[in-house]
């Protein structure tokens, strides 16, 4: 699993620019990042997309977590008996590699899920993340309110593991749609394949992509170019479900 281990001095800033207090709220239409790490929500910050902080567009997280946050309705993720320091031997590099989940670590693997953060230990890295989980609530029990969630990750993801964050996004009070990005690496050009047999609440992508993500980004400059071109495209499609 290399998501979680993507780090560098460029990554660090704006990770850590991602993860700073706002006091923006949702309001009736909202763009929200569902991870698996920062590289979905930049993009959306590019595009002037995401207007306030969500729990899981800041951290380490794989679309299994994601769904058993929704399951419990984040509760495990801001049980503070989950929140674990990892040891200055484990970090990977100074001010990232900082914090685990127990629960996540168990079930999904994850060694790290806090990067830049540590709420096991800082009242003001905790309180952010309860702020993020609250707006998030806040977005998605409201009714009248119209979500376009995403989620984009380059580890293989099982279709039903996607549409049981679909199944749980629809027992919200609000309206929400998903698009999920599935990053395939390796290809020689760029290309999108969409898939076609889903339901009106779920887009599913995948962008085969010749370089790696790095960070926040693609490794190839244009390669990253047209991916958050793809994003924008999508963005301005407006699923049926809000007509």
């Amino acid at each position: 699993m290399s998501e979680p281990g993507a780090t560098g001095g460029l990554f660090g800033a704006l990770g850590r620019l991602l993860g700073r207090r706002d006091a923006r709220e949702p309001g009736r239409h909202n763009h929200v990042s569902l991870g698996c790490n920062c590289q979905m929500a930049h993009v959306l910050k590019t595009l002037d997309l995401r207007q306030w902080s969500g729990p899981l567009d800041w951290i380490f997280s794989m679309p299994g977590m994601a769904r058993d946050c929704l399951a419990d309705d984040f509760a495990a993720l801001v049980d503070r008996g989950q929140l674990e320091s990892i040891p200055e031997a484990e970090r990977r590099g100074p001010g990232i590699w900082r914090g685990r989940h127990r629960l996540y670590r168990e079930r999904h693997g994850l060694e790290c899920v806090f990067n830049h953060h540590d709420p096991a230990t800082s009242e003001a890295d905790y309180a952010f993340l309860t702020e993020g989980v609250r707006r998030l609530r806040r977005a998605l029990d409201t009714p009248g309110t119209d979500n376009r969630l995403w989620m984009m990750t380059h580890l293989h993801t099982p279709r039903d593991v996607v549409e049981a964050i679909d199944d749980l996004l629809g027992q919200r009070a609000s309206r929400n749609h998903l698009t999920f990005v599935q990053l395939e690496t390796g290809h020689p050009r760029m290309a999108v394949v969409e898939a076609v047999d889903l339901r009106p609440t779920l887009r599913w992508l995948t962008v085969h992509t010749p370089s790696e993500p790095v960070g926040l980004r693609l490794a190839d400059p244009a390669d990253d170019a047209a991916l958050v071109a793809i994003i924008r495209a999508e963005a301005a499609r407006r699923p049926a479900l809000f007509a």
